[in-house]
C-alpha cells in the first residue's frame, strides 16, 4: 500500500477546494445532520445512482435512513473489535421477514439480504456518522470502477468480490473496504472526514478525467459480442440518450446491446451501443453492468414484438441453450445474441420496413488469408511466428518458444515448468539468459480478469528475463506494455493493435519499434 504525496495533500487540504470538503464531511458528524445533508452528500459525489432517481425515490430514502438510525440506536460499540459484529447485528435485524422471531444471520436465506445492497450507500452513511473511526460512506456504488483505479494507484489489493447469489457476501464486502480504508488512514495520518475528503473530493475527480481521457479512443469498427437487454425503463430513463444499465461482466465497449422493453410493451424497440466495458459491482443490486449509449429506436410499428419472436421458425427450431425466446424474455437480460441470431432479428426488422442498414455488423471470425484461427497454436505458428519473421528475426535464433531461465542472482523459487511462450531478443549474461521482449500467447483473451491473469504471469517473466518490453496477444489484438521509469510495468498502460493493423505500414512500424 502507497502512502499519498504530502506535498500534494498540504497543497489541497489548504486550498479553498480542500477546505471546504473537509468540512462538509466533517459536518456530517455533528448531532445537527439532518438525513437531507446525508441525502446531499451522496448526490454530490455518487452522482451517477442518483442519475434516474425520482421525488417518490428521494421520499424512500428518507424513511430508509430513518429506519436505520433507529437499529444503530439500539446498538452500542464498547471497543473497536465490536465495529464488525456491530455491522452484522444490522444486517440480522434488517434482514428478518418478520418480527414474530429473530432468525440468526447465518440461517437467514440468502434473499433476504439482496434489498439491502443498494440500500448499503445510505446504511454506510449513517455509520459514519456515529462511528467515524471506523465505518465510512461507502460513495462507489455504481462506480466501482473508480474504486478499481484507486486501488491500483496505490497498490491496495481489493479482495475478491463475492459471487452474483452470495447476497450476504456482498453486504458483507463493505466491512473489508473499511477494514482497507481504516489501514490506509492510519498509513497516512488522516482522520475520517480528511479520508472522506481525500479520497472523494481529491482523487475521484482526477480519476474520473483520467479515465475519460484513455475513453476518448474510437469504438470498435465492429462491435464484438450482441447482447440482450431485457427491463423497463424509469420515469427519469425514457428519453435519455445515455445511460448505466446492467450487462453481462464480459461486455466489451462498442458492443451491442438489444433491448427488449417488458411488460406490457413487451417488444425489442431499441439498440444501444456499450459505452464502457462491462464491470462487476457487489452493491449494484444487479451484479454487473455498463455504460449505454448512441441509441438507436425502433419506431412502435417497426419493433419486434414477443408474438413475432415466438412466431419466428428461427427461434421456433433453435437449439434451447442461450435461446431467449423460449425463455419468454424472462432472466435473460446479459445473455449474448449469437451472429445467426442478429441475422434473424434483422431480417426481422427488415420485414417490418427498418432500416437495417443504419444497424452496425457484427464482427466476423478471425480470418487470415486462406485459414481461420481455431487453436491457441494457430495464433503463435499463423499469426505470430510469421510476423516476427517479416520483421527480419529468425525463428530459434532472435526469438524462440519456452526459454528456460536459470535460477541464478537469488533467483530461486521460479517454477521452469513455466516458461514465457516467446522470448525476443535473446542473450547471456554472466550464466543468466535474459530477453528484451516476453511474450504470451492466447487464443482469446475474452474478458479483463484474462488480461490480468496473464499480464500478471507474464510480468513475473519479465522481471525474470529483465525484459524491456512484455507482449500479450491472441487471435484479435497485441497488446504492448513497456517498463516505465520506475522500471516496473503498468497494467492500465499498453499500447494496442489489431492483427488488419499489420497491414498498414504506420502500425506495422510502430510496433516494430517498440519490439526492437
Amino acid at each position: 500500500m502507497k502512502e499519498i504525496s504530502k506535498t500534494q495533500w498540504n497543497r489541497y487540504k489548504n486550498s479553498d477546494e480542500g477546505k471546504k470538503a473537509i468540512e462538509l464531511f466533517g459536518s456530517m458528524l455533528s448531532p445537527d445532520t439532518t438525513y437531507d445533508d446525508m441525502y446531499e452528500l451522496a448526490r454530490k459525489y455518487d452522482p451517477a445512482f442518483f442519475a434516474n432517481l425520482g421525488k417518490k425515490d428521494r421520499e424512500n430514502i428518507m424513511f430508509v435512513l430513518g429506519e436505520f438510525e433507529k437499529v444503530i440506536c439500539q446498538k452500542h460499540v464498547e471497543s473497536p473489535e465490536d465495529y464488525e459484529a456491530l455491522y452484522l447485528d444490522i444486517l440480522e435485524c434488517l434482514a428478518q421477514p418478520t418480527e414474530d422471531e429473530i432468525i440468526k444471520l447465518d440461517d437467514l436465506p440468502q434473499s433476504s439480504f439482496k434489498y439491502l445492497l443498494s440500500d448499503n450507500l445510505f446504511l454506510s452513511i449513517i455509520l459514519y456518522v456515529y462511528y467515524p473511526e471506523f465505518f465510512m460512506p461507502y460513495l462507489f456504488v455504481m462506480q466501482f470502477l473508480y474504486l478499481k483505479r484507486f486501488a491500483e494507484k496505490y497498490d491496495i489489493e481489493l479482495p475478491p468480490i463475492p459471487k452474483r447469489s452470495d447476497y450476504l457476501g456482498r453486504c458483507k464486502y463493505y466491512l473489508e473496504l473499511c477494514k482497507i480504508f481504516v489501514d490506509f488512514s492510519n498509513i497516512n495520518s488522516l482522520r475520517a472526514h480528511e479520508l472522506c475528503a481525500y479520497i472523494y473530493d481529491y482523487e475521484l475527480p482526477v480519476i474520473k478525467e483520467e479515465l475519460e481521457n484513455e475513453d476518448k479512443s474510437e469504438m470498435p469498427e465492429y462491435p464484438r459480442q450482441a447482447w440482450i437487454l431485457v427491463g423497463n425503463y424509469g420515469e427519469a430513463e425514457k428519453d435519455m440518450k445515455y445511460g448505466f444499465w446492467q450487462a453481462n461482466e464480459f461486455t466489451e465497449k462498442g458492443d451491442l446491446m438489444l433491448f427488449y422493453e417488458k411488460s406490457p410493451v413487451k417488444k425489442m424497440n431499441a439498440i444501444w451501443i456499450a459505452q464502457e466495458k462491462g464491470i462487476v459491482d457487489p452493491f449494484f443490486f444487479y451484479y454487473s453492468n455498463t455504460y449505454i449509449g448512441n441509441k438507436i429506436s425502433i419506431p412502435d410499428n417497426q419493433a419486434i414484438s414477443f408474438a413475432d419472436f415466438k412466431n419466428s421458425e428461427y427461434f421456433k427450431n433453435r437449439d434451447k441453450k442461450g435461446n431467449f425466446v423460449s425463455k419468454n424474455f424472462q432472466d435473460v437480460s446479459g445473455w449474448p445474441v449469437t451472429t445467426d441470431d442478429y441475422k434473424e432479428i434483422k431480417r426481422m426488422l427488415n420485414e417490418k420496413g427498418f432500416d437495417v442498414g443504419v444497424l452496425p455488423c457484427l464482427y466476423e471470425p478471425t480470418k487470415i488469408g486462406d485459414f481461420q484461427i481455431e487453436l491457441e497454436n494457430d495464433v503463435s505458428e499463423k499469426l505470430l511466428i510469421p510476423l516476427l519473421e517479416q520483421m527480419g528475426w529468425k525463428n530459434y535464433i532472435d526469438f524462440k518458444r519456452e526459454v528456460e531461465f536459470h535460477a541464478g542472482r537469488g533467483k530461486t523459487g521460479f517454477s521452469s515448468d513455466k516458461r514465457p511462450d516467446f522470448c525476443l531478443h535473446i542473450s547471456e549474461k554472466n550464466g543468466d539468459i535474459e530477453a528484451r521482449v516476453i511474450i504470451e500467447v492466447k487464443k482469446y483473451l475474452k474478458n479483463d480478469k484474462e488480461i490480468h491473469d496473464n499480464f500478471i504471469q507474464g510480468r513475473s517473466y519479465a522481471k525474470w528475463g529483465n525484459a524491456q518490453t512484455l507482449v500479450l496477444c491472441d487471435e484479435k489484438k497485441i497488446l504492448v506494455y513497456q517498463r516505465d521509469n520506475n522500471y516496473s510495468f503498468t497494467e492500465n498502460k499498453f499500447i494496442k493493435f489489431s492483427w488488419n493493423d499489420m497491414e498498414t505500414n504506420e502500425k506495422y512500424n510502430e510496433l516494430k519499434k517498440l519490439l526492437l
